[in-house]
């Protein structure tokens, strides 16, 4: 018995070595970005974006991670700001730059811990036809459940930006009763629910 052991031992640091000497696989490239596939990320959960940037594009996310959980996370209101209001994580330029021409770059802005809104740069002017086809969105009819409104401007001299808005910007001001002192304890927590 006790050369059975001494022989699986060794067989162990044997397959142990073998495996720390063996070059690891390179992980398989992700796969680009696709236009289209912006149309969809407004509303998004900065948790779920984060998640996606981590399992598809292996980027750190930090905070907003697969490991976060988005009902702990204190995202403050629009009275009182806060760190995390308008938190959320960035898309990295190297996931930006597997968007095809004439994609040059991307915005995001989070608000509530949801995304509010994804602005694409081009770098060139584009047609509405040109930003349908290629985003599978309508500039003015209907559009995903997602999308409140998809808007084209001009953002620079000869450069056409996207916005695609999943929801108005609230503020203070916004707020039916205006900004009031937070309430008392008591009352936050019976007044808190579960984000939708």
């Amino acid at each position: 018995m006790g050369k059975s052991i001494l022989i699986a031992a060794m067989m162990l640091v044997c397959a142990n070595t073998v495996a720390a000497a063996t070059p690891a696989a390179k992980a398989p490239a992700a796969k680009p970005l696709q236009p289209s596939e912006l149309a969809g990320w407004p509303r998004m959960r900065a948790t779920d974006f984060g998640c996606m940037l981590e399992k598809r594009f292996g980027a750190d996310a930090g905070r907003f991670g697969c490991a976060a959980d988005y009902d702990r996370i204190v995202w403050s209101d629009g009275c009182a700001g806060g760190e995390n209001y308008n938190a959320g994580p960035e898309l990295p330029a190297r996931v930006a730059k597997t968007l095809p021409a004439p994609v040059e770059s991307v915005s995001l802005d989070w608000e509530h811990g949801d995304l509010r809104s994804v602005t694409v740069y081009f770098d060139r002017k584009l047609g509405n036809a040109e930003i349908e086809k290629t985003f599978g969105v309508r500039i003015d009819g209907s559009n995903r459940d997602n999308l409140m409104s998809v808007n084209v401007d001009e953002c620079a001299k000869g450069k056409t930006c996207l916005s695609l808005d999943g929801f108005e910007h609230i503020g203070g001001a916004d707020l039916e009763e205006g900004c009031v002192p937070n309430p008392a304890p008591k009352a936050a927590k019976k007044a808190k629910g579960k984000h939708s």
